[in-house]
């Protein structure tokens, strides 16, 4: 049995969970176009014959601006500890202030280090072929991947050159059925702000968390199968608790509808999707708050 740790690591935006969903196979990490989409580590595991790959998806560096923004910088410098390997994800760009301080860091670690250039979809060839040359003067990595994680464009190449890195220790750290270390609870908390990144506009929904009040699964006298979720949106203003209603709650009820789709191939069930809206005022700054949302893993 070959097993390995894998830090997926970079600012935010470059398409981390985007990879992580590409290697695995399956969606295990929220995606939107809106950086800090992922607040907290997600683990995506890999699994091919005798071979267990461990990917912990990290939130996006960036400069925090509260309590919230600081355990999410902790929680992805943390995950550099104690891996396999890293993967840095970057843009097809000249290295700016994340990436040089990362690569900072890296020398300090002694852990192998493969270059992920992302998007090359999205600009010409010069361009990445200038991002590599940057890179290459900044740092020895184990392998420079230029690639499309959006459209699996070198999901292979990448396994492919992380193989050799993984020294393993012959012991499987999950069962090798499961794609994701997260409970459904979880997800379906994500998949319900996950839309609300989608459809919400400006500076509201990073104030915005999910909290799952129930989950239950109940039998009909049919014999099918029932999920019913109540979801709590928490919100930092008043003001903001009407925007996310919208007007006659047709913005509420268009992501409710948008996420009870996405549960109920998730769960594979029928699923009954109950969303309210409260206010708990600047609960991105209250470690009581952030704790009680279990926004982070200790």
């Amino acid at each position: 049995m070959k097993t390995g740790f894998i830090s997926i690591v970079g600012r935010a935006n470059v398409g981390k969970s985007t990879l992580l969903n590409a290697i695995i196979g399956e969606k295990v990490a929220i995606v939107s176009s809106k950086p800090q989409t992922t607040r907290s580590k997600i683990i995506g595991i890999y699994n091919d014959n005798n071979i267990q790959l461990v990917f912990v998806d990290t939130p996006g560096l960036h400069i925090p601006k509260n309590k919230l923004g600081q355990h999410m910088i902790r929680q992805a410098n943390d995950a550099m500890d104690g891996v396999d390997a890293i993967l840095l994800v970057v843009e097809p760009r000249s290295a700016g202030r994340t990436e040089l301080s990362l690569i900072e860091k890296f020398k300090t670690l002694h852990v192998p280090v493969i270059l992920v250039i992302n998007k090359i979809d999205k600009v010409k060839k010069a361009d990445v072929a200038k991002a590599i040359e940057n890179y290459a003067g900044l740092y020895d990595f184990a392998s420079v991947i230029p690639m499309s994680a959006l459209r699996k464009d070198g999901v292979q190449i990448v396994l492919d050159e992380l193989l050799p890195l993984i020294k393993g220790d012959g012991i499987c750290y999950y069962p090798n059925d499961i794609a994701t270390s997260q409970t459904i609870r979880q997800m379906a908390s994500e998949i319900v702000r996950e839309k609300i990144l989608c459809d919400m506009y400006d500076e509201i929904p990073h104030g915005v968390a999910v909290e799952i009040e129930s989950f239950r699964e109940q039998r009909t006298k049919s014999g099918e199968v029932i999920t019913s979720i109540s979801v709590a949106i928490v919100c930092e203003r008043a003001a903001h608790k009407g925007m996310i209603i919208g007007k006659q709650g047709k913005m509420l009820k268009k992501m409710a509808a948008e996420a009870r789709r996405d549960l109920e191939e998730l769960i594979g069930t029928k699923v009954y999707l109950e969303c309210f809206v409260k206010v708990k005022e600047g609960w991105r700054d209250n470690e009581r708050m952030i704790s009680q949302l279990q926004l982070y893993d200790e």
